[in-house]
């Protein structure tokens, strides 16, 4: 039997077990493609980015791929970076997420129908460099209160209360069933942004923030912060066209209001009838900077707190203070040949 050269990392209890199928399917492509893959479940909580470090040492993969959508490449792209043996291996997508922000930077669509294409890709093995951030999150004393590690964006304020007002209509909709069956996936995220931009004026999306860029110091009232190393955002919007994934900087993107954030992320939405029908053409807010190390420090009132923190997609703890730092060109990505 030939040894296995990649390691395909699924979850094929997802979808109440229907993405074992998916997987399968995978597998056989991946197969008849030349490239014999070793399934390795995700773990929960977070254990993925372990398992994937352990089998990296186990065997000599030379390629990991992520099957999932952004927090599943989020675990494995950290496990290979934690690896040792992170530069002797690539990273490869086979996307099949609902916003599936990583897969779209590089032109990967997702689901079941784009398979065969994305697996062409991995075997053309074509690569490119990605830059990874490490957030620090700190206290108003500097203490430590998480760090992690990200790939596509960390972001404070109204993006990150979609999210959290997302994930609580996502968990309504699992304990309720069929009753809320037609409200899934992107209907979720849909729900979840109008309810936001709707809501009362709170400092959730009304905060003061100090942001040092390289040295270039900012203070802005905003309703977002966000810093990215790619280029598609919430599924479809291009924030700024120009930014790159292998510079060693990340966009600094200041959204001063609520309104301004809406309209460009309209104009902005790549997979939209304006910028398809070459009406627009998104560009980076004013007063964007790009970075190597980004310290920001927001301004909470006496019982406040800090704007809500999501990174890659999935909520992150509050913090008074952040501090974000590249990692230039960390790791080898599988990408089509246009990129």
């Amino acid at each position: 039997m030939t040894a296995p050269t990649h390691l395909l990392v699924a979850n094929p209890l997802a979808q109440s077990g229907r993405n074992a199928a998916r997987i399968e399917i995978a597998l056989r492509l991946l197969r008849a493609a030349g490239l014999h893959a070793r399934l390795l479940p995700t773990e929960p909580s977070g254990r993925t980015v372990q398992a994937v470090r352990d089998a990296l040492a186990e065997e000599p993969y030379r390629c990991v791929i992520a099957m999932g959508g952004d927090g599943t490449f989020r675990e494995v792209a950290e496990g290979l970076l934690e690896s040792p043996r992170r530069d002797a291996v690539a990273l490869g997508m086979l996307p099949a997420g609902t916003a599936n922000n990583h897969g779209r930077s590089f032109g990967l669509r997702a689901g079941e129908g784009a398979l065969a294409r994305n697996v062409r890709v991995l075997a053309a093995a074509r690569e490119t460099r990605l830059d990874a951030g490490k957030l620090h999150a700190m206290d108003g004393a500097g203490r430590t209160i998480a760090r992690a590690t990200f790939f596509d964006s960390v972001g404070f304020g109204i993006g990150a209360a979609v999210i959290a007002a997302r994930n609580v209509d996502r968990d309504r909709v699992r304990r309720f069933g069929r009753a809320f069956a037609l409200y899934r996936d992107e209907l979720v995220y849909a729900g979840a942004l109008v309810r936001t931009l709707v809501s009362a004026p709170s400092p959730d999306v009304d905060f003061v923030a100090d942001i040092v860029s390289d040295g270039f110091h900012d203070e802005a009232r905003l309703t977002e912060l966000l810093i990215r190393g790619t280029r598609v955002y919430a599924g479809g919007w291009v924030v700024d066209p120009t930014s790159r994934h292998d510079d060693g900087l990340f966009e600094v993107f200041p959204f001063p209001t609520r309104r301004d954030w809406l309209r460009r992320a309209t104009f902005g939405l790549s997979v939209g009838p304006l910028a398809r029908a070459g009406l627009v053409a998104p560009a980076a807010p004013p007063g964007t900077r790009r970075a190597s190390r980004i310290d920001v420090h927001f301004r909470v009132a006496e019982g406040g707190a800090p704007p809500p923190c999501q990174l890659d997609g999935e909520e992150f703890p509050r913090a008074e203070r952040a501090s974000i730092e590249v990692l230039a060109r960390a790791l080898r990505l599988i990408v089509p040949d246009e990129f």
